[in-house]
């Protein structure tokens, strides 16, 4: 294969040359040189990284997620026919980057993906197959012919405009070399003119990304050698920095045998000289801004692809990136990465965490409509997941740099651009294997040209960008709103600092206008001041209004103003809203019904909420004021307009289980369509209202049955919430298709409102809790009842909620900012069927998929004629997928059946779908109980019994007397399908019947330090489970209520509590916890 050579030549006086790098070819160069390395790579066969393929279901998409995966680099197609040959349990084909370690351990959880194969070979040995050839396109950083020789030589020949400047080295000693070009290169101090840094390859196996930076390093010296005028006044006013490789280990590595997918740098993490799996770290988590926010949005695991290292800014890439900010003090970074077709900016350790500066990137990067690279998807950073540790947070934060990441195209979408070329969408073997192909490469670069010299001709008037789509960056945008509840009124702008004299003008009722000064707003409490070096938020203050008046509000400055020139006037757009309320409550209480939707279905002329007055009632009897607020009937409360009057917000839901309008129901998936997964935008806007609303100093009781509600198992627990809309229309109704389509087509309703500010890191149901009781802090001492007429009628106790406390998973030492405990549990009752159904302990597994997990003894029956075995069982599992089966054979022997229960607890009907294969052939021993295409045929030595769905405590009798004569081995086994599932299983009291009478010495309560049982051994072929039967105390820990400082999270209603006198008891130690004492 022909290969070229890139280098760019700007003699002093004479004619340029340039190389392919603007698409003219070269000569052909050797292969790529090996790696210059301390650690010494792996063999090719010691378990480095792979694509890896296979199909799963909804519920295990966690699974993946959890290793720490960029979501978007998660791929996702259909499996033809999977939905009509597997119903509402259909299946996707996955595409993801793996080690051999992570491979196995998803295998151990029943999810068996396989080395992706392209023509008989895995993807990176394709690599090493092309890199013997010689490649057309891609060079190494160091060597002969590499990025680093290009840019000495390029700085050697183009004195004039040039400056090569050694950033700092790697973690293998190798220096990061950035070109300096700007008119006078060497003799104007670095950073006295307005700069840009283009920035590629952090993650070493994005190889476009570096191609992107050389070539736009070329079309600009190009353009200056032959005249250009625009040119050349840029570079005698901007400088623009190119630093083509930030990762020269990683990316060097990537060209090593057997390592094209390796991501991060060459740390030895484990320091035992090799590099492998488990190594490196990613440079794109390492800065100190925001560095280990949470575990969400960066990994403290080596193992993981989003591993944020020892500490922030521990690697010294990271260290030379962060030295040359501070010494030059950039306006702009754009941080290439790839692969997914994204143009990026502005807050990424939150989600939908819009700031001031977003107007400068909104201009440069356009939107859906009309992005500035075409076919990009221009978002907020955190729109779809979270980052934190990121590059352009941290040098926008510390040094002012507006940090975009455009995310360039996968080898997917390139190979789909000419369809009468060579390359085809179904050969690539990774997304990030962007064709070989100069003409496609050069095409990529130049739809990506107009955005970045667009960002390089703003780079002197940031706050004046000139956009390549001819957008303007407002003066003002106003927060605005229809309605208030309060005076005096705060009103909000986001105002572009250089503005001087700003002032907040208003007129009531047409009146005369008044003027009023306005301040800077600081941030709040945990939002800050992000995003906002040309841009701030700035907030005035409307007094003197009553209810009833008509307020129209306005902005003004002078735009350009100095000592000598008084600049020009510039004003927003009016905003017109009306004081509603002005009662000076203590409490808004927002009724959240959703009697308008679908979920449920209410009766027809159903016009106001049903409890609201009941839960006004609670807060005037607890010795508190109250308002209401009916978001059916007024919309989403604005956090300035409503919610800011108040000292305390209680928000409720009622019968609302999600709130949904009719295109909700289902959200069309390559599952097939999928129910509660997607809501209606309004569910967003309310939880972004009330957040906004809390970092301003307010306070939240939140209380409902199917308060935080996640939806769908598997599906929201891998997005990481519910979807409310399609990415770029909100109010379109969401629309998953193949790729990376759950994680981008559509936007989400983050749980990290649940998470982090509320302090339930996770939810699940529990059934009819008959009591709730105070722990201590807000709600200690309060003893209430479940139940009554509402619990009785319209909205049974079915699906409370549980939680697991956010600090019980991110500790307090380490994660202060989200300091949360638990405010209440459901005490346990008797029969409660996730605790012993007699004394302290029992036997219990609890849920994971493709397990079968054994709790098993051996029973002496040697002289018996009959027996029976009884015992205590509680059982919590999906529906006809997951199952719990008494197994028994002669002690050693073959002769394996399940047993019926006498009383005719269990059903002999075969696991749902068992004739789709997938559930035997993760355990193929069931071909031991179930026979026949369909399942219904007894097996190979016997045949089917089991329980599945939902039963409490029962007890259950099994008879033994086929195996009289002979010891027999019982195993009470747990069998679970590969995706989603219940709670788990159960068991207690156990008591062995012989011939007619009790045998006390056969019984096991699981009381003692010793048990007859024991957990057993999984079946051959079967996954290694990765839940086991245990034998002690109650295994689920979960609380009824979970408390911040300022919020308080029910997992109930109040209208659920049996009383009034219990619903005031319970709110005034709510609201005293939150406010005080009243």
């Amino acid at each position: 294969m022909r290969t070229r050579s890139r280098l760019v030549v700007l003699p002093a006086i004479g004619a340029l040359v340039v190389g392919a790098l603007v698409g003219a070819p070269g000569s052909t160069a050797a292969p790529p040189p090996a790696t210059p390395a301390v650690a010494s790579a792996a063999a090719p066969d010691d378990g480095g990284l792979e694509v890896y393929v296979g199909e799963v279901g909804a519920g295990q998409l966690p699974d993946l997620v959890a290793l720490g995966i960029d979501r978007h680099e998660l791929e996702l197609a259909p499996v033809a026919g999977g939905q009509d040959d597997l119903g509402g349990k259909g299946l996707v084909e996955v595409e993801v980057v793996l080690s051999a370690d992570q491979a196995e351990q998803l295998a151990a959880q029943g999810l068996d993906l396989q080395v992706k194969q392209v023509d008989g070979q895995s993807v990176t040995e394709r690599a090493d197959a092309r890199a013997a050839e010689g490649y057309e396109v891609w060079q190494t950083y160091s060597g002969d012919g590499g990025i680093a020789e290009e840019l000495r030589q390029v700085a050697a020949d183009n004195p004039r405009i040039t400056k090569l400047v050694t950033a700092g080295q790697t973690v293998q000693g190798q220096d990061i070399l950035a070109l300096k070009v700007t008119d006078r290169a060497r003799r104007t101090p670095d950073g006295s003119r307005p700069a840009v840094l283009y920035l590629s390859a952090q993650h070493a196996r994005e190889w476009i990304t570096p191609e992107m930076t050389t070539r736009l390093l070329a079309r600009v010296v190009e353009r200056y050698a032959a005249g250009d005028r625009g040119t050349r006044r840029l570079l005698a006013s901007t400088e623009l920095w190119f630093l083509p490789v930030a990762n020269p280990d990683g990316y060097d590595y990537t060209f090593t045998e057997g390592n094209r997918l390796w991501r991060k740098n060459l740390r030895d993490n484990d320091g035992d000289g090799t590099t492998a799996p488990g190594d490196g770290v990613d440079l794109n988590r390492n800065w100190p801004y925001r560095w280990g926010y949470d575990n969400e949005g960066s990994s403290p695991d080596p193992a993981s692809e989003t591993y944020r290292g020892r500490g922030p800014a521990s690697e010294p890439e990271t260290q030379a990136l962060d030295a040359l900010a501070d010494r030059v003090g950039f306006e702009f970074l754009v941080n290439y990465h790839s692969a997914a077709e994204l143009l990026l900016y502005g807050t990424g350790w939150q989600v939908a965490t819009p700031s001031p500066d977003d107007l400068v990137y909104e201009a440069l990067a356009g939107d859906d409509a009309e992005p500035a690279v075409p076919g990009y998807d221009p978002d907020l950073s955190a729109e779809l997941y979270t980052t934190n540790g990121d590059t352009d947070s941290g040098i926008t934060e510390e040094y002012g740099a507006l940090g975009f990441t455009p995310e360039m195209s996968t080898c997917e979408a390139a190979s789909g651009v000419d369809p009468d070329d060579e390359w085809l969408a179904e050969d690539c073997g990774s997304g990030f294997e962007f064709p070989d192909d100069e003409q496609l490469v050069q095409g990529e670069f130049e739809k990506n040209v107009p955005f970045a010299l667009s960002v390089a001709r703003s780079a002197g008037d940031p706050d004046e960008p000139r956009s390549s789509l001819g957008l303007e960056a407002p003066a003002f945008e106003v927060d605005s709103f229809d309605v208030s509840y309060g005076d005096p009124q705060t009103v909000a702008v986001d105002a572009r600092r250089s503005i001087r004299d700003k002032e907040l003008r208003f007129r009531v009722d047409g009146g005369p206008v008044r003027r009023t000064s306005v301040a800077r707003w600081r941030g709040g409490e945990t939002y800050g001041r992000d995003n906002d070096v040309y841009y701030a938020e700035y907030r005035g203050t409307v007094r003197g209004t009553q209810v009833g008046d008509r307020v129209t509000a306005w902005f003004t400055g002078r735009d350009g103003a100095t000592r000598r020139d008084p600049g020009t006037p510039v004003r927003s757009e009016r905003f017109r809203y009306t004081v509603e309320s002005d009662s000076g409550a203590d409490v808004l209480v927002v009724a959240d019904e959703d009697y308008t939707g679908v979920n449920p279905t209410y009766p027809a002329g159903t016009d106001a909420p049903a409890y609201a007055a009941a839960h006004v009632r609670a807060v005037e009897d607890a010795g508190y004021t109250a308002d209401v607020w009916d978001v059916d009937a007024q919309g989403v409360p604005h956090d300035l307009g409503v919610l800011g009057h108040y000292d305390a917000v209680l928000w409720y839901l009622g019968d609302n289980r999600l709130t949904q309008d009719p295109e909700d129901e289902e959200t069309d998936t390559p599952f097939g369509p999928l129910p509660d997964v997607s809501v209606a935008e309004r569910a967003q806007d309310l939880t972004i209202a009330v957040r906004d609303y809390l970092n301003e100093g307010g306070k939240l009781v939140h209380a409902g049955e199917t308060a935080q509600y996640q939806g769908l198992p598997g599906i929201s627990d891998a997005v990481g919430g519910l979807y409310y809309g399609l990415n770029g229309d909100p109010t379109a109704e969401c629309v998953v298709d193949d790729q990376a389509g759950f994680f981008e087509d559509c936007l989400i309703l983050a749980d990290d409102f649940r998470q982090y500010w509320l302090g339930a890191v996770n939810r699940f149901d529990t059934t009819d809790p008959g009591a709730v009781e105070g722990l201590p802090g807000p709600l200690g001492g309060f003893l209430g009842v479940l139940g009554g007429p509402v619990v009785e009628g319209s909205n049974p106790l079915d699906e409370a909620g549980s939680f697991q406390v956010t600090s019980d998973v991110l500790p307090v030492e380490d994660f202060p900012q989200f300091a949360s405990r638990g405010a209440a549990t459901y005490p346990v009752q008797p029969g409660d069927p996730l605790s012993p159904v007699e004394g302290q302990r029992y036997a219990g597994v609890l849920h994971a998929d493709s397990s079968w997990a054994r709790l098993t003894r051996t029973i002496d029956l040697t002289g018996a004629t009959s027996a029976e075995l009884r015992m205590a069982t509680s059982w919590n599992t999906e529906e006809g997928y997951d199952h719990l089966v008494v197994e028994a054979r002669t002690a050693g022997g073959s002769d394996w059946t399940t047993l019926a229960e006498v009383g005719g607890a269990t059903s002999t009907a075969p696991p749902s779908e068992c004739e789709a294969g997938f559930f035997v052939e993760i355990h193929p021993f069931l071909g031991s109980y179930l026979g026949g295409a369909d399942c219904t045929g007894p097996g190979s030595t016997g045949t089917w019994s089991s329980l599945t769905g939902v039963g409490g405590w029962e007890d259950l009798a099994y008879d033994l007397s086929a195996f009289a004569g002979d010891e027999v081995e019982v195993s009470v086994g747990y069998v679970t399908d590969p995706s989603s599932g219940g709670i788990g299983a159960f068991v207690d009291d156990t008591r062995v019947e012989v011939d007619d009478a009790d045998r006390p010495d056969l019984a096991d309560g699981f009381e003692g330090a010793t048990s007859l049982w024991a957990p057993g051994t999984t079946p051959p072929g079967s996954p290694p489970t990765s839940t086991d039967w245990q034998i002690g105390g109650p295994l689920v820990e979960s609380v009824a209520a979970t408390s911040t400082d300022d919020t308080l999270l029910l997992g109930f209603g109040l209208e659920q509590l049996a009383s009034d006198r219990d619903r005031e008891r319970l709110v005034r130690r709510a609201l005293a916890g939150l406010l005080g004492s009243s």
